[in-house]
């Protein structure tokens, strides 16, 4: 016997839920009895969901704006890096700024959550940043033998650590050195 199909306005209504919890109140205290109550279901549809609070942050995260990476063409490599971390530090710098921050914070202590957000955070970005280097091997702007992967994990490390852990600028001159200096160069190697 088939249940009834999935209502993605409850899921929606979860993951925001769960993203003004931890804004409110950080993730430490948001639960899922709060998340239930907020969104105005029972613990019991989100449990049919997700196993635990960790796997509805996952989910969350994955939905919300700041995970939204917009879609950058202007035709060039170094101008596509630019206006994708331009963007990406709008998000880190503002109200969604907090809410990165505290699920980093917990991350590091909470080894689930660790697990469940590389999955959901970094595909959206990792994807765009993929989309990004790929037209620029096409156009021959890096090496065909350029490491994507590990491009698209360097600019994020960097941003967030200038932003949260160091709080050091991060404006466009810094950005247009990290693209000019770091990424670009690195990207055109052949081995990197």
């Amino acid at each position: 016997m088939k249940g009834r199909p999935r209502d993605s306005k409850r899921e929606d209504a979860i993951a925001e839920a769960a993203i003004a919890l931890i804004q409110e109140v950080g993730y430490e205290r948001c639960t899922i009895e709060a998340i239930a109550h907020k969104a105005g279901v029972s613990k019991a549809t989100i449990y049919r969901r997700w196993k635990n609070k960790q796997e509805v942050i996952a989910h969350a995260i994955s939905c919300h704006a700041f995970s939204q990476t917009p879609c950058i063409d202007t035709g060039n490599l170094r101008d596509d890096l630019v206006e994708l971390l331009l963007a990406k530090v709008k998000v880190l710098k503002g109200p969604d700024g907090a809410v990165i921050a505290s699920i980093m914070s917990a991350a590091k202590v909470d080894s689930e959550l660790a697990k469940a957000i590389p999955y959901s955070a970094r595909d959206g970005e990792t994807q765009v940043h993929e989309v990004i280097l790929e037209r620029a091997i096409k156009r021959g702007e890096i090496s065909i033998n350029a490491n994507l992967e590990l491009l698209a994990e360097i600019t994020p490390a960097i941003m967030t650590y200038r932003i949260f852990m160091s709080q050091q600028p991060v404006n466009r001159k810094f950005i247009e050195a990290l693209v000019d200096d770091v990424l670009i160069p690195s990207a055109q190697k052949n081995n990197i």
